[in-house]
């Protein structure tokens, strides 16, 4: 738990404890900041919501590993919850950190089990400046939280890109079954951030709404930016989801002509061989009087025979374009 005590007589204090954090509750010439993570997060949380008087309800949402983004106000403070995807992208193992965040007068409480970039990055600047990250408000350092999570969609959706475009060059070239399979990883990776950022998107409307407490009537406009932002990963989210779909359109396509080239050239061995055949069971059949039995090139003349047949009917195929 990392503990931020701003007074702006005399400026930044860090690595407080809980008791002199309730001292400061409400007053109107400080602010503080307590980030709450790692092994004792669920412990450090109750703590906390203990001194600031949190209700339950939202220390429970927060509690909740996959929680989806909302925004509860209530009586002290103002609860949302927003997700940034893990900096790491794997294919088909997507996975997003939940920011739980509690929104006061003058505090503000985040919540992250797991290490999270937005938090880390604030952090340090915050440190660096505490004046313009913790003496503006708390809800212009809630809005640079959320600003740097939705922030952390863009270079992701670009590795998405990178993807589906070597997935649409392979698609021609080596369309096997281990693209196939990455394909599908892609879409429900597409599918999972969608699900994701529509909450999200549904989130910082709610938060630019005028009657919202908690955030001043100027920092709204910068709530709705982020709705902007995440109105544009989502169309983002479409337009990959409609290429990824096209790429698996066309490996179907391709796989479907490689099949239908394949039984093209079954086909024709097999019409080749069906004269072929019926002659060598003319001559095979078990009779005593057959005509050319007796004549000594009657081996040679039935190959013969075969051979033209087979030579000729590849012409055929080869004037009709079907070779």
């Amino acid at each position: 738990m990392q503990t931020y005590l701003y007074r702006s007589a005399s400026g930044l204090k860090t690595g407080i404890g809980l008791e002199e954090i309730a001292e400061e509750i409400g007053r109107e010439d400080s602010s503080f900041w307590i980030d709450i993570s790692g092994e004792d997060f669920e412990e450090d949380l109750k703590k906390v919501a203990e001194v600031l008087g949190l209700h339950p309800l939202s220390v429970e949402d927060a509690l909740t590993p996959e929680g989806r983004s909302t925004v509860d106000p209530f009586d002290d403070y103002l609860f949302f919850l927003a997700r940034t995807p893990d900096e790491d992208y794997r294919r088909g193992e997507i996975e997003t950190i939940q920011i739980s965040l509690f929104l006061g007068g003058n505090y503000l409480v985040s919540c992250h089990r797991r290490e999270a970039g937005p938090i880390s990055t604030t952090s340090e600047r915050a440190e660096q400046d505490p004046g313009r990250y913790l003496g503006r408000g708390m809800d212009l350092l809630a809005y640079q939280i959320l600003d740097r999570s939705v922030d952390g969609y863009f270079p992701f959706l670009e590795r998405i890109d990178d993807e589906i475009d070597r997935i649409e060059e392979e698609v021609f070239s080596e369309p096997d079954e281990e693209l196939l399979a990455q394909i599908s990883d892609i879409r429900s990776d597409l599918i999972a951030l969608q699900r994701t950022v529509g909450p999200q998107r549904e989130m910082a409307g709610k938060l630019a709404r005028p009657e919202l407490p908690f955030v001043q009537d100027e920092r709204k406009i910068y709530f709705r930016d982020i709705q902007d932002n995440l109105a544009r990963i989502s169309d983002l989210l479409s337009n990959y989801r409609e290429l990824i779909g096209g790429a698996r359109d066309m490996y179907m396509t391709v796989i479907s002509n490689e099949m239908n080239e394949i039984m093209q050239t079954l086909t024709i061995v097999a019409t080749i061989f069906i004269p072929l055949t019926f002659i060598a069971g003319v001559y095979g059949m078990n009779f005593e009087i057959i005509p050319e039995l007796g004549w000594d090139w009657g081996y040679f003349g039935a190959l013969g025979v075969m051979g033209a047949m087979a030579l000729g009917m590849l012409y055929y195929f080869r004037k009709k374009d079907w070779l």
